[in-house]
This record gives C-alpha cells, structure tokens and sequence, in this order.
C-alpha cells in the first residue's frame, strides 16, 4: 500500500518525478483565480454551500447534480473551514489534478517501465484540458484520481491476485463509483477483464479466482449503494443542450483532449500509429495465459479495454438515445492514451531518437499551451464575475437587477457581505412589457445575462426604452453582459 513514508522516500530518490510535479503544481496554481466562476462551479458552490445541512446537500444533489454525493461533503467541509470562495472551490481540483499526475507515473511503472511512468506523467502534467480541469471547481480531477488509484490497484490485483491485492482494488474500484457516474464503465471494464482472466486459468484455479471476484464485486456494491438513489435519477435525465452525435463532433472532442494543434495531432498520431505498430508486430503467444509475461500485450491489452469499452458506450447511447458527447465526459480516456503514448516512446531503441522527439513533443506541447492558446491570458469561462463587478461598483443607488440566470448571478451578488436585489426575469422584452402595463416600474434598473439576445427587443419596444431611458453603462463579456439604463 502506498504511505506517506514511502511516497516521501520515492519523491528524495526521483528527482524527475518531484521536478515533474512541482511542474504541475505550479501550472495548476498559477492565475488561478484568473477565470471568472462559471455556472457549474456555482453549482458546487450553492450545493455544498457551509449552511446547508447533511439532509440539505442530498436533496441538492438529487435535484441539480448529476455526481455522487462525496465530493460535495468534501466541498462542503472545505468551505465549511475556509470560506466559500473561488480560490477555495479550485484548491481540491488542484491537489487531485496533481495526484493523478503522480498516479499514472505508478500506473506507467507498473505496467511497462519507470521511464513509461516518468513520460505519461510528464505528458499529463502538460496536456492543457487537465490543466483546465485542474483549475475548476468541480469534481473531474477527483475521479480522474479515482480512475488511476482504481486502476493502479487493478493491474496490481492481475498480476499477483492476493488478498491483500484484492482488497485494495475492490476499496479504490469503491471509492472509484463515488467520484463520477461514467466510473461504471471503467468498473465494469476492469470487470470484463477479469472475467477473461478467469477464462485462461485452469480449472483448479478457477474456483479460487471466481471467489475473488465475488468478494470484489461485493465490496463494490456496498460503495455504490449510497448513491443507488441518485443514478437511477441519472438514468431519466435527458439533457437537450448537449450537441447531437456525430463524427465531426466525436472528432472535435478528441482534438481538445490530446490538443487542437495541427502539430500536436500529427505528433501524437505518429506514436499512437508506432504503439500499435510494436503490438502487432508481437509474436504469438504460445498460450492465452501467458499475456502476462509480455508487458507490451498485457499494458496493450489493459489499454485496448480502458479505452474501447468507454467510448463504445458513449458513441452507441448518444447514437440511439440522449446524447451525451461532451469533452468532460471523455476525460477517463486521456491517461490510458498518454501511456500508449508513453510506452510507445521506451519501444525506441535509439535514445537520440527517442529523446530528441521527445523534446519536440514537450516543447510544442508548453508553446500550444502558452503561446498559441495563451491559456493563461484568455477567458475562457463565462464572465459572470465581471458583469457583477461592473454592477457593484455602477450602482450607488442599488437599483434592481434582472436577470434570467438568477440562481448564479446571486450568488456575486448576495454573498460575502454584498446585497443586491436580483429579479427573476426572462429577458428585456418581458421587463418592457410590464413596464408599458405598470408605469410605476418605470425605475432605473440593471440587466445582467449571459448573451446579447437577451437584450434584444421589436422596433416598438426599443422605441419605449429609449424613451423612458437613456443606456449608461454596459459590459460584454465572454458568455457575460451587463446593461445600466437610468430613467430620464
């Protein structure tokens, strides 16, 4: 089991790993709290809000979120200690983020190679959607986490399946089902693996290895019961916003996670390509059974299942049901496409070759993030904050505020001491309406939405306005707008 101890001890003995991960922690806390909160972090800041009690987060959960339970008691706790801030609501995406990072090097030891591990963990401490993912409040790092533990313990459990062993994947595959929903398909991934384990023991061994599993799958069950309730929920939602399945879409997906960069995808093509290339050259193995003893079969073998299994269920349910192709959905793919990366680089014999390519990749890999996207200096959220800034500091009068996103503008504008009134309205268009029915609305007033559409109104309407009242101050932000209109 991984301690503390040993963890400090591996850390003083690599000095490539602790450079990798100080790497990581500084990208993951540099401008951190550059990007203005968006809509789902609010959602984690109102579900796990400090005054709501343990019976209050359930409901929440139930009625606004599609996660398990535990990551918003952690939240919870967190904010309960230290406020809930935008920094606050980061910090654990942070520390998963990193954790991950150290994950997969154990994961990339185990499977193939120290330099394997060394290299995947690298290549994650870069990829730019962690790195995003990593710097927002919700819970994708920590079942990115989950995932890596689990399957750390997983291909410990295939190698050598002891008891000890079986315990420790059956509690981190527990703990998995408690990060993220689409944790099922890697649990019953890693499920039909062992079943085709058990297919290639003899049948003395059968008995034993079949018993193992039952414990396991008990285990398991017993962690995923809390939140029973809450997936059968899951299984009702349909989400309409969510982009129609199609390959274009699948395809743009993909080019997020591994990055949109013509050079980036022409890099990663050609090593993913290499990878496949050394599998199949492979000879054939003498018996079934023995796919343990070449480790590049068993790290392929683990990686085909990791992968395929994933996106199966997600291109067939979003072809034949509600789709579901969203990039966020799709982060359980990225570590085990970084290790056939990764071990598609110590299958190059020639170490000026590996090496050299290798800097090219890391190289375009920074400029990508730095540069090109300029990841660092581009908002890339909805400008919420912003919006409400300009509100709060224009508003010596404290005119009302109308909104249609009320229950995430309030919370920039009723929290840490701040009180603003905030309207429930639809868009200007209805505003206007009842102010041509009900003059005594006619008051100076804010807008604050998220697009301009909502802004938009009929020649007749736009004539009333501009009668009644003159534009003052407005902001457009990236999915953020904020208009000041003062009666004349």
């Amino acid at each position: 089991m991984i301690t503390i101890k040993k963890t400090i001890n591996l850390l003083i003995e690599n000095k490539a790993l602790t450079v990798i991960l100080l790497l990581a922690i500084i990208l993951r806390l540099f401008r951190i709290d550059y990007q203005s909160l968006w809509m789902d972090e609010i959602y984690t800041l109102n579900v796990a809000n400090p005054d709501h009690s343990f019976l209050q987060i359930i409901s929440e959960v139930n009625l606004r979120e599609s996660y398990p339970y535990l990551y918003f008691y952690i939240m919870n706790a967190l904010f309960i200690l230290f406020g809930d801030t935008s920094i606050v609501v980061r910090i654990p995406s942070v520390i998963f983020g990193v954790l991950a990072i150290w994950m997969i090097y154990r994961i990339g030891k185990e499977l193939y190679s120290k330099n394997a591990g060394l290299i995947a963990a690298i290549l994650l401490t870069l990829n730019q959607y962690v790195i995003y993912h990593s710097q927002d409040g919700r819970a994708y790092t920590f079942y990115l986490f989950g995932l890596l533990l689990s399957y750390y313990y997983f291909i410990k459990f295939i190698k050598e399946d002891s008891r000890k062993n079986m315990y420790l994947y059956a509690i981190s595959a527990g703990f998995l089902l408690n990060t993220n929903f689409f944790s099922v398909l890697n649990v019953l991934s890693q499920g039909f693996f062992m079943v085709f384990v058990l297919m290639t023991l003899d049948k003395n061994n059968q008995k034993a290895y079949f018993k193992k599993i039952l414990v396991i799958v008990g285990i398991v069950f017993l962690f995923f019961i809390p939140n029973a309730y809450k997936f059968y929920l899951l299984t009702k939602l349909k989400v309409p916003w969510i982009p129609q399945a199609s390959n274009e879409a699948l395809i743009d997906i993909l080019k997020e996670i591994i990055g949109s960069s013509i050079y980036l995808i022409f890099i990663f093509s050609i090593l993913f390509t290499f990878f496949i290339i050394k599998v199949f050259s492979q000879k054939q193995l003498k018996n079934v059974k023995d796919f343990l003893s070449d480790k590049l079969i068993f790290s392929y073998l683990i990686i085909f299942s990791w992968i395929t299994f994933v996106l199966l269920v997600i291109i067939v349910k979003s072809y034949t049901g509600s789709s579901i192709y969203l990039s966020r959905y799709f982060i359980s793919v990225v570590p085990p496409f970084l290790l056939a990366i990764s071990i598609a680089f110590v299958q190059m014999k020639n170490l000026m070759v590996r090496y050299s390519f290798l800097s090219l990749l890391l190289f375009f890999l920074i400029f990508d993030l730095i540069v090109v996207k300029r990841y660092y200096s581009t908002p890339l959220k909805a400008q919420f904050r912003e919006a409400s800034d300009m509100v709060k500091f224009y508003n010596p009068n404290k005119d009302k505020v109308y909104t249609s996103l009320k229950y995430w503008y309030s919370y920039f504008f009723n929290k840490h001491g701040q009180n603003v009134e905030v309207v429930d309205m639809p868009n200007l268009t209805v505003l206007v309406k009842e102010m041509q029915a009900n003059p005594a609305l006619l008051k100076s007033f804010w807008i604050v939405d998220g697009y301009q559409d909502v802004v938009k109104l009929s020649d007749e309407d736009q004539q009333f306005l501009d009668t009644h009242f003159r534009l003052q101050e407005t902001y457009d932000g990236l999915g953020a707008i904020a208009r000041h209109y003062i009666k004349k």
